[in-house]
């Protein structure tokens, strides 16, 4: 199958990269209500962003594009977040006791700033399992198909995502729900001595 042709997710789900939560403010949006090499008009994605420590908050952003693959500039919608779907029953079992998280809140909605922004949507706790699902507009309410487009890799730790990979270079998937959950990992870093601190 050429790159960027879309794949329905297997049964068993598929991992598709870490979630936004390591920096302040940063955007995590590559999942999308539509097909983004498809669509032309109003597009929609999900946008999820590192609150604070131990905390993420999911929104609807949308876009206008001219033309199919080329959205405008993204805007968070204040009255889409009704269409976000999150279903969190609590901290996920690990095998391990992770630290005490600072932002150990109550599921459901809250309201934070976000790039100078007041932002409201439903949070997503660290360390729990939490499934989102995107419904429909309209009165039948029916849950979309939601579509990963990856996206170029991160550079620097800024607010904004890194933009979409061109169709012919990227992967496109079709799914109906995504799964927030915590991996337990160590990390390692090679440095240099320190020069010698001289009295």
């Amino acid at each position: 199958m050429p790159p960027g042709d879309p794949q329905v997710v297997p049964r068993g789900g598929r991992f598709i990269g870490s979630s936004a939560g390591a920096f302040l403010d940063q955007l995590a949006a590559d999942i999308y209500l539509q097909n983004i090499w498809t669509t032309q008009g109003r597009v929609r994605r999900v946008g999820v962003a590192c609150v604070s420590w131990g905390l993420s908050l999911a929104m609807i952003q949308q876009a206008v594009a001219p033309q199919p693959g080329r959205p405008g500039n993204w805007s968070t919608s204040v009255t889409l977040r009704h269409l976000l779907r999150v279903d969190d029953p609590g901290p996920q079992e690990m095998g391990v006791q992770p630290v005490l998280l600072p932002n150990n809140t109550p599921p459901g909605e809250d309201i934070f700033v976000i790039n100078g922004r007041g932002v409201r949507g439903p949070k997503l706790p660290w360390h729990h399992r939490v499934t989102l699902r995107v419904r429909a507009p309209g009165r039948r309410g029916e849950d979309v198909q939601l579509h990963y487009h990856k996206h170029a890799p991160r550079k620097g730790h800024g607010p904004e995502p890194p933009k979409i990979l061109p169709k012919v270079k990227g992967r496109h998937y079709i799914f109906d729900e995504v799964i927030y959950s915590t991996q337990i990992q160590n990390c390692r870093r090679a440095k240099p001595d320190d020069p010698q601190q001289q009295n």
